[in-house]
């Protein structure tokens, strides 16, 4: 028998996600919009492109190397100075700093949490340390859904900056926790209706230190308030990154050689705007 400690976070999914979905006003794109709006955006890219190669070839050049890397040549122009620009002097202000806006007010602790993940049918291995020991929960809560989101999570005294490396499939992680890190959850472990995680107790942990869970808990009560914005920015990135991917190898993109213009220092110009 697989030794565990089990934590449950009793929270409603369902209720929340019905009142929440009321209020969202981000609209899930078909696969047919992602592929207009890639071919708008790759198109705009290109045009962008030509037009600044046509900015830096418009300059009176008076010398040009050339380095060739095979696939694309580096480009070297050597342009005249700009004429010098005067700039005014502006009048000098003094600006009274009051500190006393600043009074009373608790600045919050900034923690930092790289957070690893692996995602299967929806449910979330994650594991991280703290304070030098590792961590490893299960949760029915795709956390693949925090792709693109805002990585601060805040309670009344601490500001966790979460870097998430998410990935899906059936990849295994290993890690110190012993034969435990061999079992695995499916839905039927978990109550429906309800976010619940199984926390796997670490070696050389005697006990779980609530400190540790404190910016998970924070995720999965994010997850929870906006679980159908979540799942819909999500879904819509993979149609964007899918018709992207179609259009790119259909339309490869032109082949640009890097052009750099240089030009000396005019010691007029440089003189003004110090």
């Amino acid at each position: 028998m697989k030794t565990l400690q089990i934590i449950f976070l009793t929270v409603s999914l369902a209720g929340a996600l019905s009142a929440y979905s009321r209020e969202t006003n981000i609209r899930a794109i078909t696969a047919t919009e992602a592929t207009v709006l890639v071919q708008a955006q790759e198109k705009a890219r290109e045009r962008a492109l030509d037009a600044r190669e046509a900015v830096l070839l418009k300059r009176r050049i008076t010398t040009t190397a050339v380095v060739d890397l095979g696939d694309k040549k580096v480009i070297l122009n050597r342009v005249p100075a700009e004429a010098a620009v005067q700039v005014a002097k502006t009048q000098r202000k003094e600006v009274h700093f009051d500190e006393t806006i600043f009074s009373g007010i608790e600045v919050k602790e900034q923690k930092n949490l790289m957070l690893s993940g692996t995602i299967r049918d929806g449910i979330s291995e994650l594991w991280w340390q703290f304070e030098g020991y590792h961590y490893k929960v299960f949760v029915n809560a795709n956390f693949l859904y925090f792709s693109g989101f805002d990585g601060d999570f805040e309670d009344e005294d601490t500001v966790y900056s979460v870097f998430p490396i998410m990935a899906g499939g059936n990849r295994r992680q290993s890690s110190d926790t012993g034969d435990a890190a061999e079992w695995q959850p499916t839905h039927a472990d978990f109550t429906e209706g309800q976010i619940e995680y199984f926390v796997i107790k670490s070696s050389g942990v005697e006990a779980i230190d609530t400190e540790a869970l404190k910016p998970i808990i924070l995720m999965l009560e994010s997850y929870r308030e906006n679980h159908d914005e979540m799942r819909i920015s999500y879904e819509n990135m993979k149609k964007m990154q899918s018709a992207r991917a179609a259009y790119l190898q259909a339309n490869p993109p032109k082949k640009r050689d890097l052009i750099i213009n240089s030009a000396p220092i005019d010691k007029s110009t440089h003189s003004s705007r110090r």
